[in-house]
């Protein structure tokens, strides 16, 4: 179990250490997930994942009012997103940074036979939302940190 940190503590994590989860989101096919930094540490405004999307993977087709910025690490898969109401491919491999707007349609995939490994930094939910921003409790559940996945 994860505590929230409190007050103006740094936190730092080691990728060896955090559990790696299946991506259990609708649509999500052959993913893994490290929750790395969340409100669980004292982030209220971003949230950082890595993402594992094995051959034949590929995350849930999606669209949300949230923005994210995406570093592949390693590996080569497809970005598929929408243009002019057409699903679009766009290439991706060790190195790409990619920008996803708010309400964009988004899914990652990997046909490939390594693995496709990115980091994700995603804008809270709350940020987009004055009635869950105005929420001051300051103690999301253990599982609100996975609401915007």
């Amino acid at each position: 179990m994860v505590h929230r940190v409190s007050g103006n503590r740094v936190y730092a994590v080691n990728l060896h250490t955090v559990p790696v989860e299946d991506l259990t989101k609708e649509g999500a096919k052959n993913v893994k997930v490290q929750y790395l930094i969340d409100e669980r540490h004292g982030s209220d405004h971003f949230a950082l994942r890595l993402y594992k999307v094995e051959k034949g993977g590929h995350t849930p087709l999606d669209q949300h009012e949230y923005e994210h910025q995406v570093y592949v690490l390693s590996g080569r898969g497809f970005l598929r997103e929408t243009e002019q109401n057409r699903s679009v491919p766009r290439e991706l491999g060790e190195g790409d940074a990619i920008f996803v707007p708010s309400n964009s349609v988004h899914q990652f995939t990997n046909e490939h036979d390594e693995p496709f490994v990115f980091l994700c930094v995603k804008g809270n939910p709350k940020l987009y939302h004055t009635e869950l921003a105005s929420n001051t409790s300051g103690t999301p559940s253990e599982d609100s940190s996975r609401d915007y996945c």
